[in-house]
């Protein structure tokens, strides 16, 4: 499996009405959240806001996962940032540096923090010279953070320019609240086909772990599931099959396509909604909402809740759309994406391009 970046550093990735935490960790059969019909999301220029910085620290990156804190902080996890300062029309100072990987912890007050190693250099260090981690997504598990990670290697893109594939899976121990990477897991086994952590639920019993498999053209959804309290513990994972659960990775079924890398699945309803870009069409600037009565599906068809304004407009594009129901509003789903552009130069003189686009979808 491979998953790709080309020039800068490009990656290629959920709503309904109350998100309600008691819902069972399984269903059969119809339920109400599959007969949703959503209204288009509307752009959240407030939210925006939050990323207007103007440094030192983080001034632009992608994935934009977030995670809520025991102490009431949220953390943001972005895979390639930029670091540094920029002016307010979005001219970088010299020294600006880009790693692949950053956190932001942003206190109850909304106030900021950058957290990468020094130098500066990724928050999970690389492990080589052409290799490192982009991140995925993250849970809570008693006093530490779990961080699912993609070990990333470079190779030889389009038109000689700079490639980027997936390789394996990893996972890190963050300790609580001092944000110290305390162990990186890589097991090194490249034989999964599927990159998990691409979302990640959490239900009384379990932790689901959504999975890709990108075979670049199409992208397959997979899942796992572990009891909960046990995610870094590989041997007690379970894989969802056509027909139930399986010890063995390899009978890892494919639950539906047209996902990206990066997604969300929340509880919704009396069932589950999941958020994802659009892939069905190469850069395609849809966001699509599935619904489905249980974890594992199935999926209903997707529906279309929005589609991005920057994409197509110069070399821009947009990925990676995935919800944050951790800070969201009552009755509604606030979601992510990212902007990009194929033209790497664009971004070293307007880094501030680099950042989240947030909408929110209603849900009531």
């Amino acid at each position: 499996m491979r998953r790709t970046r080309w020039t800068a550093h490009v990656a290629v990735l959920l709503l309904g009405g109350g998100l309600l935490a008691g819902c069972t960790d399984e269903r059969d059969g119809s339920c109400e959240a599959t007969s949703a019909r959503f209204a288009w999301a509307t752009p959240a220029p407030t939210e925006d806001a939050r990323f207007d910085l103007t440094g030192p620290g983080w001034i632009g990156g992608d994935s934009t996962y977030s995670v809520r804190l025991p102490d009431d902080r949220t953390l943001w996890l972005f895979s390639d940032s930029f670091i540094g300062e920029v002016s307010s029309s979005g001219r970088p100072a010299p020294g600006m540096a880009m790693v692949h990987n950053a956190l932001v912890a942003e206190s109850e007050s909304g106030r900021l923090s950058t957290r990468t190693s020094a130098g500066p250099e990724s928050f999970f260090p690389d492990p080589s010279d052409d290799s490192y981690y982009w991140v995925q997504d993250a849970v809570v598990q008693g006093d530490e953070l779990v961080v699912f990670l993609s070990l990333t290697r470079q190779v030889s893109g389009q038109a000689g320019g700079q490639g980027f594939a997936w390789e394996r899976n990893a996972m890190a121990r963050v300790s609580l609240p001092d944000l110290k990477v305390t162990e990186i897991i890589d097991p090194g086994d490249a034989s999964d086909r599927v990159a998990w952590g691409a979302g990640v639920m959490s239900t009384p019993t379990h932790t689901y772990v959504y999975g890709v498999e990108d075979l670049e053209a199409t992208k397959h959804l997979h899942l796992a599931r572990v009891p909960a309290g046990n995610l870094t513990d590989r041997s007690r994972w379970e894989y969802r099959t056509q027909d139930g659960w399986s010890s063995d990775v390899t009978q890892s079924a494919r639950l539906t396509d047209g996902v990206a890398n990066e997604l969300s699945v929340t509880h919704y309803r009396d069932g589950y909604l999941m958020i994802s870009s659009d892939t069905s069409a190469p850069f395609s600037p849809k966001i699509q909402a599935w619904t489905a009565c249980a974890p594992e599906g199935p999926w209903q068809d997707p529906q279309t809740i929005y589609e991005t304004p920057e994409s197509g407009v110069g070399q821009h594009f947009t990925y990676n759309a995935h919800g944050h129901p951790e800070i969201s509003r009552d009755g509604e789903l606030l979601i992510s994406y990212n902007v990009n552009t194929f033209d790497f130069g664009e971004l070293q003189r307007d880094p501030t391009l680099y950042r989240p686009k947030f909408i929110t979808l209603d849900l009531e």
